[in-house]
C-alpha cells in the first residue's frame, strides 16, 4: 500500500538527516587516514567507525527503497572492509575515488527527492572509478539467502531494519557491478553494526524543528520587545502623573493651614442667612472632600505604579528568558558549516598542485544560526585564497626550509559576547608589491604611495586581485569584497597580519547572535537617529584644537591612531546647526568601526540609549545610503537607524577618495554608448552557439571562428580590434594556446583580453594559458553562465 505525502516527506527528511550524518563521519574519517594524523590504534578505531557508518547508511537507504545509494554504501564497505583487514592500501588515488562516491551519494539523494525515477550519471562514474579498489572479494564470503518473488520496498515509518530484510531489486541504470556483488557477512553482528559511535544519552529527549520556525518564533519576541518598549513608556506616562499629583499634594499641604484657619472661624460663627457665609461653608465643605479624594489618589496612583512597575519588569524579564531560549535554540556549533572545510580543502589543494591540511579548533563554539549562514561564505574564501595566494608548492617550500605541506588552521573562541574566528597559515604572506602592482594599473603613480595598511585596505575592493588568471578558483577579485560585505552585515570586524616569508592572519570579531539591540540615539541637526552600540568603540569629548587637517581632510588621532573626522550631518545632507554658549568648546565624537575600517563622527548631542528592533524599510527607499532600517520608540515615533558600514562609505566618498583605495575604473562608454565585440573561437558548432546566444542576450556583438587560425587571419583584417576574444583550446590548424601567443606578442592586439574556455582541467593545462598570456581559464565541466559574464566584465 501506497503512503501518504506527508508521511514521505518525513521519512525523506530523517533520511537526509541521517546521510548527511554518516557521509559526514566517513568523509572526516578518510580524511584523518590520509593526512596521517592519527596513531596505530586511532586509525583501527577509525576504520571500524567509518565502517559502522557505511553500514548503517546502506540499511537507511534500503529502508526508504533508495537502492541506489543502499549498493554504492556497500561498495564502500567492500572497500574500507579490504583496509580494515589490510588487504588493500590507502592511496590519495583510493581517498578520491571514495570522496567521489560519497559525493554521488549525495547526488543520488537530492534526485530521489525531487522524484526522479532513475539515478544520475555521477552514480555510474563514480561506481565506475571504486571498482578496481573493490574487485578483489573478501575472504569466505556467506552467501545472502535468495529470495524470489520480492517486490520493490514501501518506505517505512523507521529508517532503520534488521540486517535480515531481503534486499530490493536495483533501481533502473544503477552499476552492474554493485548490483551483482554478493552480500558478505559483517564482522560485528547487524544489531551492533548499525549502533552510532557515541554515548547514549537516554535521559535526554531531542525532536527536529524546522530552522523557519525558530526564525518565525523570534520574528514574535521582536514584536514583543516592541509591545515591552512601549509599556516602558507607559510607564514612564503613569510615573508623570504620580509627579503631577504629588505636587498637587504639596501645594494643597502648604494651604491646608489656612484652610483650618477658615473652618474654625465659620464653624465659630455659626449659621447664618448670610450667602457669603453659605458659600464659603459649601466651599470648605468642598475643600475638605476633595482632600479625602486626593489622598485616596495619591494612594490609588502610587499602587497603580509600583504594581505596574512589577508588571513591567516580569515582562521584560519573561520577554529576556524567551529571547534567550530561542536563542540557545538557534545555536549551532560552529562545526555545522566547518565539517566539509577539510575535504574541500583538500581538494582544492590538489587541484592546485598543492598539499594542505587544515586544522580546526574551537568547532565547538556555538552561534546563532543566522551568523553562521553569513559567516560561511567569508570563512572558504579566506581558505580558498589561503590555497591559492598564500601556500607555496611543495618544491618551492622544500626550497625554503619548510615542510612539503601547508597547514592552515581556522581557530575559534569565545570572547564574552563575541566569537573571534582566525584563518592562518604558513605560506609566503601577502605580496604587498603585487598587491600595489595591480592598484597602479587604476591609480598610477599613486599606488606607489600607499602604506601597507591601505594595501591591507584595498584587497578587500571588488575586482582586487594578484592572481595571473582568472579561474574557477580565483582571479576574479571578489572573494575579499564577499568577506568584508557579510562581515559588515553582522557589525563586525575584520584584522589583517601578515608576515613576510611566514604566512598570513586574517582574524574575524562577530556577534555571538543577531537579534533585537541596544543603540544609541543622537541628535543630528534637531533630527534623531539611532546608532547601534556594537558599531561605537568610543564616545569622545574633542577639542576643537585637536582635529587637524592633512591633504585637505580633518583628521583626530586617539591612542596613538590617526582617524578621519566628518561631521554626520555632511554624510547625511543636512545643514550644519551653529553651535553656541558652551557648546563651542568641545565636539562629541563617535569612533566607529565596520569590517576593517575605523572613522570619527562629529553629532550635535547625544539623546541617550534605548533597545530597538529594526525593521526594513522596504521600497521604494530600502536602498537609501546611510540607513539600515528603522524602529518604533515608545511613543509609536519612527526612528532611523543608521548603517555603519554605509555611513563610512559616504563620508570617505564626500572626501573625495573611495572607501577602499579605489572602485572599478570607469568606462568611457557612457558618453558614446559602443557595442562591445566579443571573438568567440571554437571548432564545435554547439558550444559556439550556446556561447553566442549567452552574449548576445548580454548585449555583446558577437563574431565566430571555427579555429584559431581563423581567428587571427579575421582579427589582423579588422581595422577596429574586438574587445576580448574566447577560445578552445584544442582545434585543428592553430589550438587556443598557440592563437593566445601570438595574440599577445603581437602589439597591435597585445591588450586584447583572451579567456580559454576548455575541457582540459589539468594543472599543466591551466599553466601553459598562464604561460600564453591568457587572462582566464574557464573549465567546461564547471561552465557557468554567470561566472563568464562576470569574468567579461570584469576583463572589459
Amino acid at each position: 500500500m501506497a503512503i501518504s505525502e506527508q508521511v514521505r516527506k518525513q521519512l525523506i527528511a530523517s533520511f537526509r538527516a541521517e546521510l548527511a550524518e554518516h557521509i559526514q563521519t566517513i568523509t572526516d574519517g578518510l580524511l584523518a587516514l590520509e593526512q596521517n594524523r592519527l596513531d596505530s590504534e586511532q586509525k583501527v578505531e577509525t576504520l571500524r567507525t567509518i565502517f559502522r557508518a557505511a553500514h548503517s547508511l546502506k540499511g537507511a537507504a534500503r529502508a526508504v527503497g533508495v537502492n541506489t545509494v543502499a549498493q554504492m554504501a556497500h561498495a564502500l564497505e567492500d572497500v574500507l572492509d579490504r583496509l580494515n583487514r589490510r588487504t588493500l592500501e590507502l592511496t590519495p588515488a583510493l581517498c578520491t575515488a571514495c570522496y567521489a562516491v560519497l559525493d554521488a551519494i549525495q547526488d543520488v539523494e537530492k534526485a530521489y527527492e525531487a522524484g526522479a525515477t532513475a539515478p544520475p550519471p555521477q552514480a555510474n562514474q563514480a561506481m565506475a572509478a571504486l571498482e578496481p579498489f573493490r574487485s578483489a572479494r573478501r575472504p569466505e564470503p556467506e552467501p545472502t539467502p535468495v529470495v524470489t518473488g520480492e517486490t520493490p520496498p514501501q518506505p517505512a515509518a523507521s529508517v532503520v531494519v534488521p540486517e535480515s530484510r531481503p534486499d530490493a531489486q536495483p533501481e533502473p541504470g544503477v552499476v552492474a557491478a554493485a548490483s551483482t556483488e554478493p552480500e558478505s557477512a559483517e564482522p560485528a553482528a547487524p544489531a551492533e553494526a548499525a549502533t552510532p559511535l557515541r554515548p547514549e544519552r537516554a535521559s535526554v529527549e531531542t525532536i527536529r524543528i524546522d530552522a523557519a520556525k525558530l526564525d518565525a518564533l523570534m520574528a514574535q519576541v521582536s514584536e514583543l520587545h516592541i509591545s515591552r518598549i512601549r509599556s516602558e513608556q507607559r510607564l514612564t506616562q503613569v510615573q508623570r502623573a504620580q509627579e503631577v499629583i504629588g505636587e498637587w499634594q504639596k501645594e494643597w499641604l502648604a494651604v491646608r493651614e489656612i484652610y483650618g484657619r477658615l473652618n474654625r472661624r465659620a464653624f465659630r460663627r455659626g449659621p447664618t442667612d448670610d450667602h457669603t457665609s453659605h458659600d464659603l461653608m459649601r466651599l470648605l465643605t468642598y475643600l475638605a472632600t476633595s482632600q479625602e479624594r486626593l489622598r485616596h489618589t495619591v494612594a490609588l496612583i502610587n499602587e497603580m505604579e509600583r504594581e505596574y512597575a512589577n508588571d513591567t519588569m516580569q515582562l521584560s524579564l519573561a520577554i529576556d528568558a524567551l529571547e534567550d531560549e530561542i536563542k540557545r535554540a538557534r545555536m549551532l556549533p560552529l562545526s555545522t558549516i566547518t565539517a566539509s572545510f577539510g575535504r574541500m580543502v583538500r581538494d582544492l589543494a590538489q587541484a592546485a598542485g598543492k598539499e594542505a591540511t587544515l586544522n580546526i579548533s574551537g568547532g565547538d563554539v556555538e552561534l546563532d544560526k543566522r551568523v553562521l549562514e553569513l559567516i560561511k561564505d567569508p570563512l572558504i574564501h579566506l581558505l580558498r585564497n589561503a590555497i591559492d595566494h598564500g601556500l607555496e608548492t611543495p618544491r618551492k617550500r622544500i626550497s625554503l626550509g619548510k615542510p612539503p605541506a601547508g597547514t592552515i588552521t581556522l581557530k575559534a573562541e569565545q570572547q564574552e559576547k563575541n566569537v573571534v574566528i582566525s584563518i592562518s597559515d604558513d605560506g609566503r604572506g601577502l605580496d604587498f608589491e603585487a598587491i600595489r602592482h595591480v592598484l597602479a594599473r587604476r591609480m598610477g603613480a599613486e599606488a606607489q604611495t600607499l602604506s601597507e595598511a591601505e594595501l591591507i585596505e584595498a584587497i578587500f575592493s571588488p575586482g582586487v586581485s594578484t592572481s595571473p588568471i582568472v579561474t574557477d578558483v580565483s582571479g576574479r577579485g571578489i572573494g575579499l569584497d564577499v568577506v568584508r560585505r557579510n562581515v559588515e552585515a553582522l557589525h563586525g570586524r575584520i584584522q589583517v597580519v601578515s608576515n613576510n616569508g611566514a604566512g598570513a592572519t586574517f582574524i574575524l570579531t562577530l556577534p555571538l547572535a543577531v537579534s533585537s539591540s541596544r543603540a544609541l540615539v543622537v541628535q543630528v541637526s534637531e533630527q534623531t537617529f539611532a546608532i547601534p552600540l556594537n558599531a561605537i568603540e568610543r564616545i569622545l569629548d574633542v577639542a576643537p584644537q585637536e582635529i587637524y587637517r592633512v591633504g585637505g581632510r580633518e583628521m583626530l588621532r586617539y591612542n596613538g591612531a590617526a582617524f578621519s573626522v566628518a561631521h554626520l550631518s555632511d554624510v547625511l545632507s543636512l545643514p550644519r546647526v551653529t553651535a553656541t554658549g558652551a557648546a563651542e568648546q568641545h565636539f562629541t565624537v563617535l569612533l566607529l568601526a565596520s569590517a576593517q575600517r575605523q572613522m570619527a563622527f562629529i553629532v550635535d548631542k547625544l539623546r541617550g540609549e534605548q533597545e530597538v528592533v529594526v525593521k526594513e524599510l522596504g521600497r521604494p527607499v530600502e536602498r537609501l545610503g546611510g540607513i539600515a532600517g528603522a524602529t518604533i520608540t515608545g511613543d509609536g515615533a519612527v526612528l532611523l537607524v543608521l548603517n555603519t558600514a554605509d555611513l563610512i562609505r559616504l563620508a570617505l566618498r564626500n572626501e573625495g577618495r573611495a572607501p577602499t583605495v579605489l572602485p572599478v575604473a570607469p568606462t568611457e562608454a557612457k558618453t558614446l554608448p559602443r557595442q562591445k565585440c566579443i571573438f568567440i573561437v571554437d571548432d564545435s558548432i554547439t558550444t559556439r552557439t550556446l556561447e553566442r546566444n549567452i552574449l548576445e542576450a548580454a548585449g555583446y556583438d558577437v563574431r565566430v571562428a571555427t579555429d584559431g587560425l581563423e581567428a587571427l587571419n579575421a582579427i589582423e583584417a579588422e581595422t577596429t580590434l574586438p574587445d576580448l576574444v574566447i577560445s578552445d583550446i584544442a582545434m585543428p590548424r592553430l589550438d587556443g594556446v598557440e592563437l593566445t601567443k601570438q595574440l599577445k606578442n603581437t602589439p597591435r592586439t597585445a591588450q586584447i583580453p583572451v579567456i580559454l574556455v576548455t575541457s582540459l582541467a589539468s594543472n599543466a593545462d591551466k599553466a601553459r594559458g598562464i604561460e600564453a598570456g591568457a587572462d582566464a581559464y574557464i573549465v567546461k565541466g564547471n561552465f557557468d553562465q554567470n561566472n563568464l559574464l562576470e569574468t567579461i566584465e570584469q576583463l572589459i
